[in-house]
């Protein structure tokens, strides 16, 4: 999400006061718009009928002259999947306008021990899947409303295999939550610049050369290394899916984000330590195989949209 306000919607719902939203993106625009690269190859593969009828669609999308003014240099295959990555950003791409959703992006819930004392999950990422599919798979829905909703539900997917959209850290050091990481902060090297630990989760699987090369180069890297698993489903209900994936989150942004605890963060960007060694190499890992799984898992999505 570009500058989005999980943390002013968390405070405000812990009756903590008004604070200025702080920069948490999931993932920035290349993991995005990888995310939707890797479902365009894989519906390519396995029901390319989708991809005919996905493009058609598009071309009701009330926004649709941003997108051709983005395409227009591209044809054929290369123009169809370009067109994939952007619907994946388009709703990053619209803050601050009649389309944006800022409490769509994300589902937090506490992941320390302390959780027994704020159990509740934060955002509404869950209905917003749950309602823009609903809009997506109904034939008699605007075509131009299907199309919104089609760039929401890739969005969304993204959006929730990154672990901080769903899961933040409370303890006496961060005993309001830590707001998604966006107020927690580290270093990567000793007298290097600080950044909190949400960015550093939205950017650890970006890669050189821009928005666009770089993420048709993570979209290769993920899908090499990750290819799409054998047997894997989306099951009968969609939601349960969609709720599975957010714990998988949940459960990462425990073990791996905050190793359980033992990541140290400092609440200032004076105070903030270094990262341990070995936590950029684990979270890139963690993070090229969260964008290849959530590029499957949209495919699987896409599928079910018949349009």
């Amino acid at each position: 999400m570009r500058k989005p306000v999980i943390a002013a919607v968390v405070t405000a719902a812990l009756g903590l006061g008004a604070l200025a939203p702080a920069p948490a993106l999931a993932w920035n625009d290349q993991g995005h718009m990888a995310t939707g690269d890797i479902a365009y190859d894989a519906l390519v593969a396995h029901d390319p009928q989708a991809v005919v009828a996905i493009v058609a669609l598009m071309r009701d999308h009330p926004d649709h002259a941003a997108f051709e003014r983005q395409l227009a240099a591209l044809t054929g295959k290369a123009r169809e999947r370009r067109l994939f990555a952007l619907m994946a950003r388009w709703p990053d791409d619209v803050r601050g306008s009649a389309y944006d959703r800022p409490v769509w992006h994300y589902a937090v819930k506490v992941v320390s021990p302390w959780r027994f004392v704020m159990p509740l999950s934060f955002g509404d990422a869950e209905r917003a899947f749950r309602d823009n599919l609903a809009i997506a798979r109904d034939p008699k829905a605007r075509r131009a409303d299907r199309a919104v909703a089609l760039c929401w539900i890739m969005h969304l997917v993204g959006d929730q295999h990154q672990p901080l959209h769903a899961g933040h850290w409370m303890s006496w050091t961060f005993p309001k939550t830590d707001r998604a990481g966006t107020i927690a902060y580290v270093r990567w090297t000793p007298g290097g610049p600080t950044v909190d630990l949400h960015d550093f989760w939205d950017g650890v699987p970006s890669r050189p050369g821009g928005r666009e090369a770089g993420s048709d180069a993570l979209a290769a890297v993920a899908e090499a290394a990750h290819p799409r698993p054998a047997g894997e489903s989306l099951g009968p209900d969609p939601d349960h899916a969609f709720q599975a994936w957010e714990r998988e989150s949940w459960a990462l942004a425990k073990t791996v984000a905050y190793q359980d605890g033992a990541l140290a963060a400092g609440k200032t960007r004076a105070q903030a330590p270094v990262l341990p060694n070995g936590y950029w190499t684990k979270a890139r890992d963690v993070a090229d195989l969260r964008i290849a799984t959530a590029g499957y898992r949209l495919a699987d999505v896409l599928a079910l949209v018949r349009l």
